[in-house]
């Protein structure tokens, strides 16, 4: 199928202490996700904050999203907001997660949940899985190894339909990405790595690209419908 070739990229920039007020505005938290926000401030695993799972979860029912595939479940923070969204749509999400350990705490949680016959959970390493599906998804979500962003993506391409969204987290990596950031010479690669994979990602064809500041950054792509 062809891809057209038109590009449009945006971006935002506002602080964190915007994004705190905003965080504020967002409808209270359940004690499921207020627990899970805790364990992981606790045990220092990383999770999305709750203005972009919010945003997922409103994401997949706005789109109107059926299957969704999630790169990177940790213990299943977002995973909760997808398939809450999916709830909505009659869809499912597919998560994968290496760290076997803590894809069996995701699982605990999406059946506390009663969201557990919505998800489906591989503890597979992405970049060897991934060439193995042949089933395409109307949404991607990434949040897992950054330094391997850029081979995640060639590898999600075929994967989503035409109109689809690919989200990414982090991206913005602290702030660090935007020229003229000062931090420490030890994250330059990482640092480069994903400067590296903004660039590639704004300049795909057949893609509309916007940059959006809150979290740590997330990039959201829409494949173009033809």
């Amino acid at each position: 199928m062809r891809i057209s070739q038109f590009r449009e990229v945006s971006f935002l920039f506002y602080s964190f202490e915007l994004e705190k007020y905003l965080e504020d505005l967002l409808p209270p938290r359940d004690e499921l996700l207020l627990e899970m926000e805790k364990v992981a401030l606790e045990e220092t695993i990383p999770v999305v904050t709750p203005a972009v799972g919010n945003f997922l979860q409103m994401l997949v029912e706005i789109s109107g999203a059926r299957s969704i595939l999630e790169i990177g479940t940790a213990i299943g923070y977002s995973t909760v907001y997808l398939a809450r969204g999916a709830r909505q749509t009659g869809g499912k999400v597919l998560t994968l997660d290496m760290n076997k350990g803590r894809l069996q705490r995701a699982v605990e949680y999406l059946q506390k949940a009663g969201l557990a016959d919505l998800v489906e959970f591989s503890a597979e390493n992405a970049l060897k899985y991934l060439p193995r599906l042949s089933r395409q998804f109307d949404l991607i979500f990434v949040d897992a190894a950054k330094g391997e962003y850029q081979e995640y993506l060639e590898l999600l391409i075929p994967l989503l339909v035409p109109g689809g969204l690919l989200v990414v987290d982090n991206v913005l990596f602290r702030g660090w990405v935007v020229p003229g950031a000062v931090f420490d010479s030890k994250y330059d690669r990482m640092v480069g790595a994903m400067r590296g994979f903004l660039r590639h990602l704004a300049e795909m064809p057949g893609f509309r690209v916007s940059i959006l500041p809150f979290g740590d950054g997330l990039a959201l792509a829409r494949r173009s419908l033809e």
